[in-house]
């Protein structure tokens, strides 16, 4: 107000807890205007008839022994189709065709009224079909059928064709012999319209055979079912993979990547000598380590490490190196510049899995199966993976290592912190440069690696550090950054012995230091320390500087002071809530906004972050659940609709509802008044349309940001309703979802919003300070490693 003594912000304390008490339901009112259908069925007859005529021809030639009796055909939709309610249902049922999965296509096509035919981001079916299907989608379009609601759901597509398998390049490879891992449809025979079966004995008998035919060799012991997608390790010469990419229930062949440690090493510096000695750890959080091993008897490692060796192998020097290096930075985080006492963050439980076996075709899937057995039996509740196949995200096929992960970490309530990989270097042409296989997990945390330490203001991400997007379900990829080295500032990587050898630099050694922080939150949190949560966090407090690229930083850099991440200022608060919420329920959630917060700008900050069911086979609609979320900043103010006299546009105005008397007389002419008060859009990290859309209901982690005038909020809240799909139709009757989400209101004027919003939110209460008791002394012995 004006002539009014702004006042400063008072003293501030923990952040705020019970979030959730603040919640009540309301009422989903569904919007849209009316479809716009790129093509009439007349259209549609000219485009496809031709197609599929080819397609029935191709279907008559295919030899026996690259076939089951039915046929993988693709259907391609206009991206006008991409919602998951546009699933045709009604041609599968009355063909009797059976889903397969989905992929994305890259360059598809949409029609708008306004711009006409654009590229854009698209999807195909993969459908299992017989003669007979295809036969009645030619009736279809000739009109000779009577199915109306069949035939105008093949105006959705604009290219059908027999399905071919993706192949990798191996254009330069010069080996008799290559790894290979195939990916098998789910079996187009076996499979119905609503459940897939995992390909038959004698699908997997007839490639086998193809396989060896050629010269090849299939490790059928190593195939892992998911989604009915089937994942086969093989060796086959180069020469030959055009010859096996022609099984039709083949979905994809591509080289097998080798799984690397993910550093880069460098020639070493002089070890510097530690001072003090590190205590053992009391009633610390247990973090699991899948790595290159390392030796528990280490002066630094005594005490707070268990190490089992899965390898049979013993230690070997290079991957002990990267193993105790990594296993110190979750330790003890960054110690060569954050000058903290080394008090263990976690208890770690380090699993040697590097190197595995010698035989490529089979240290891919062993390494993961390792992973997969001691993830099954645990009760801990981060996994840091410093490692993974070198391989980039591609959105169009699904990934064994990403589907495997993805299933554990929502079964177990698990949060992985991986490794975004070294190879953000890669020139942009080749592809090359997106996230590393594991990283793309939607229910996981990549981590990429910054160029500067924590404690300094001036960052970016290392020139190596992977880029993204990932795939759908995480396009914000790499969710955050923590400092990696790089070549001309390196990691300082400690050693078992205590020393520290500045000589190493990657994603390998940022990741861990994002777990650091995260044990040391979890203590904090004690009960509330659940994997939404910790992940909500991380991404919530990252911060992220002007003009840099959401493709390169994703939300930003972690600080690595919990205490300052858990504290509030006097003129800001954060409020933790943990929501349960049922399919199709919406909860309004109000924001800790004090009604005495009525001058200056408000900074607004929310992140949303919960646990999804995912489906492998459906690339474009790989995670299963999703949270629609609606910000409604004014709880006065609402929209007022009516269809302009004359014309089929829609007129919209804001209204006050405590504006009585205007509000009648629009009604009286027509208008009407909405149930709910005006949404507004926040900032996100994602430009597109596209990507808004998908962030506001299927991204597993979504971040945004606003700032207002104070008069522009009263009673905010925001709005979350739970949605599910399978098998790339929307789907009712399931599960209640567990969702963290994370609200930070600050005053730019300095006005008292902790003290003010403790006063009038009294079910909030702060964070508990959890104390951490200090054990024993380790002893100091040398270590070779």
């Amino acid at each position: 107000m004006a002539g009014e003594k702004v006042k400063r912000d008072g003293d501030g304390g923990r952040i705020l807890v019970n979030g959730e008490e603040l919640s009540q339901p309301t009422e989903r009112v569904q919007g849209g205007g009316p479809k716009h259908h790129p093509q009439t069925l007349g259209e549609a007859r000219a485009l496809l008839a031709p197609q599929l005529a080819i397609v029935r021809a191709v279907l008559d030639d295919i030899p026996e022994h690259l076939r089951t009796e039915r046929v993988v055909i693709e259907a391609e939709v206009w991206a006008n189709y991409l919602a998951n309610s546009y699933f045709p249902e009604n041609l599968v049922k009355q063909l009797q065709l059976r889903p397969l999965g989905s992929r994305t296509v890259e360059h598809g096509v949409q029609s708008l009224p306004s711009t006409g035919e654009t590229e854009a981001t698209s999807k195909s079916f993969l459908l299992s079909a017989d003669a007979k299907a295809v036969q009645g989608m030619e009736a279809l379009l000739a009109g000779t059928s009577t199915s109306k609601g069949a035939a105008d759901e093949l105006r959705q597509f604009n290219r059908i064709a027999v399905s071919a398998a993706h192949v990798a390049s191996t254009a330069g490879v010069e080996s008799e012999m290559l790894p290979f891992e195939a990916v098998l449809h789910p079996d187009p025979d076996a499979s119905s319209i609503d459940e897939r079966a995992a390909a038959s004995a004698p699908t997997l008998a007839k490639f086998s055979a193809l396989v060896e035919s050629v010269g090849g060799r299939v490790h059928l012991s190593e195939n892992d079912v998911v989604d009915g997608l089937t994942f086969v390790a093989l060796e086959l010469p180069p020469s030959k993979v055009g010859e096996v990419a022609a099984f039709n229930p083949l979905r994809s062949l591509t080289p097998t990547p080798r799984v690397a440690l993910l550093d880069d090493e460098l020639p070493g510096e002089s070890a510097v000598a530690l001072l003090e000695r590190p205590a053992k750890g009391a009633d610390l959080p247990e973090v699991l380590v899948f790595d290159g091993g390392v030796d528990e008897t280490g002066a630094i490692f005594a005490g707070n490490v268990t190490a089992v060796d899965l390898t049979g192998r013993g230690l070997h020097h290079r991957e002990a190196l990267h193993g105790s290096a990594v296993t110190a930075a979750i330790l003890y985080g960054d110690v060569a510049h954050t000058g903290r006492p080394l008090t263990p963050a976690a208890h770690v439980t380090h699993y040697q899995i590097a190197p595995g076996p010698s035989e490529d075709a089979t240290e891919y899937p062993w390494i993961l199966r390792q992973i997969r057995e001691v993830v099954e039996k645990t009760d801990a509740r981060i996994v840091n993976l410093s490692l993974g196949p070198h391989a980039p995200v591609e959105d169009r096929e699904p990934h064994r290592w990403t589907a495997v992960l993805d299933k554990l970490a929502y079964n177990r309530q698990i949060l992985f912190v991986t490794a975004a990989g070294n190879n953000g270097a890669a020139d942009s042409q080749t592809g090359l440069n997106r996230v590393q296989t594991p990283g793309d997990m939607v229910n996981g945390l990549c981590v990429g690696a910054a160029d500067r330490p924590a404690n300094e203001t001036e960052w970016n991400a290392a020139e190596y550090s992977g880029r993204g997007p990932g795939r759908p379900g995480a396009r914000t990829q790499p969710a955050v950054l923590a400092f990696g080295g790089t070549p001309e500032r390196r990691f300082g990587r400690m050693r078992p012995d205590g020393s520290v050898v500045h000589d190493h630099f990657g994603t390998s050694y940022a990741a861990p230091l994002v777990t650091n922080v995260l044990a040391r939150v979890s203590t904090q949190l004690g009960g509330r320390s659940d994997a939404n949560t910790l992940r909500a966090l991380a991404v919530h407090f990252a911060e992220k500087l002007d003009l840099q690229i959401a493709t390169e930083v994703g939300h930003g850099r972690l600080r690595d002071d919990v205490d300052a991440l858990l504290r509030c200022p006097g003129n800001e608060v954060t409020v933790v809530y943990h929501g349960l919420i049922a399919r199709d329920e919406v909860r309004a959630y109000a924001l800790p906004v004090p009604s005495t917060l009525t001058s200056g700008s408000v900074n607004v900050r929310w992140t949303l972050a919960f646990t999804t069911a995912t489906d492998s086979a459906e690339a474009g609609d790989y995670s299963n659940a999703g949270l629609e979320v609606k910000f409604r900043p004014h709880a006065e103010k609402h929209s007022m609709r009516r269809k302009k006299p004359g014309t089929d546009r829609e007129q919209n105005k804001v209204v006050r509802i405590t504006d009585t008397a205007k509000v009648t007389a629009l009604q009286a002419a027509g208008w009407r008044l909405s149930k709910n008060p005006v949404t507004r859009q926040p900032k996100t990290h994602s430009r597109s349309e596209a990507a808004r859309r998908d962030q506001g209901k299927w991204e597993s982690v979504w971040r945004a940001e606003d700032s207002m005038y104070a008069s522009s909020l009263l009673r905010p809240r925001i709005d979350i309703n739970h949605l599910t799909r399978e098998g790339g139709r929307i789907t009712s009757d399931t599960d209640d979802i567990e969702f963290s989400l994370i609200v930070t209101i600050s005053s730019t004027t300095g006005l008292p919003v902790y003290a003010d919003v403790q006063s009038e939110f009294t079910v909030l209460t702060p964070l508990p300070v959890v104390a951490t008791v200090d054990v024993g002394i380790a002893n100091i012995e040398t270590d070779v490693f």
